[in-house]
């Protein structure tokens, strides 16, 4: 979906799906037979595998395969053990724990080329200021590059607007999620380094596919 060593920050409403946008990206480069690591700091693996599997991807035997891996940076610590597939990340505050994490999960996975997908950065901003973070976000994006891609989801509403600007300028492209006064999902793409494009909002969301057996991401350009 994006151009290849590049780091996007998806920018977007708490309300706006952007758990789902990660998961979808997964699934969709799963199905692709790229390889794929999750660092997830909002919800569980076990979440995140159901929701891969309303997208029509069985991520339990893509993991057994080894194309996917995916870090728990969200479970509490005294359930730590408890997935035996999902790396554990046990100390969120720590930066370098979480970048050890990212670096250790592509090479479980057996190398570049590797899509990393981060939901969320949001979480990390509670522990660490601005600075610490836009060190550790152009570390992230370092690491990201030359393996492959990163795909970062930040949260608007939650930061903000110094921090996500902070951020932006350091990523390659910058991608916008939200929801209108109808509840419609829109999505804009403000700007992808090396790539022209017109920023404006386009109605998107997530269709049942019954012949596949999976969830398409129906993206409107009228």
């Amino acid at each position: 979906m994006f151009p290849e060593n590049y780091a996007v920050l998806v920018v977007g409403d708490p309300s706006a799906g952007l758990f789902e946008f990660c998961c979808y990206l997964g699934a969709t480069y799963l199905k692709a037979d790229e390889k794929v690591v999750i660092l997830e700091a909002n919800t569980s693996p076990d979440r995140v595998r159901r929701q891969m599997l309303e997208f029509g991807v069985d991520a339990v035997q893509h993991e057994l395969d080894k194309n996917l891996l995916i870090i728990d940076a969200y479970t509490p610590q005294p359930d730590v053990g408890d997935d035996p597939n999902a790396l554990r990340v046990t100390d969120i505050a720590s930066l370098g724990d979480i970048f050890e994490a990212v670096t250790k999960g592509i090479d479980k996975v057996g190398g570049q080329p590797v899509k990393v997908l981060f939901d969320s950065l949001t979480p990390l901003f509670m522990h660490h200021d601005s600075k610490a973070m836009g060190r550790f976000f152009k570390d992230l994006t370092t690491i990201a590059r030359f393996s492959g891609t990163l795909t970062a989801v930040v949260h608007r509403n939650i930061l903000d607007e110094d921090q996500i600007a902070l951020l932006s300028s350091i990523a390659d492209g910058l991608l916008e999620v939200k929801v209108d006064e109808s509840f419609r999902r829109l999505v804009r793409i403000n700007y992808l380094r090396g790539v022209l494009v017109t920023p404006r909002w386009v109605p998107f969301d997530f269709q049942r596919e019954e012949e596949t057996d999976g969830t398409a991401l129906i993206w409107s350009r009228r």
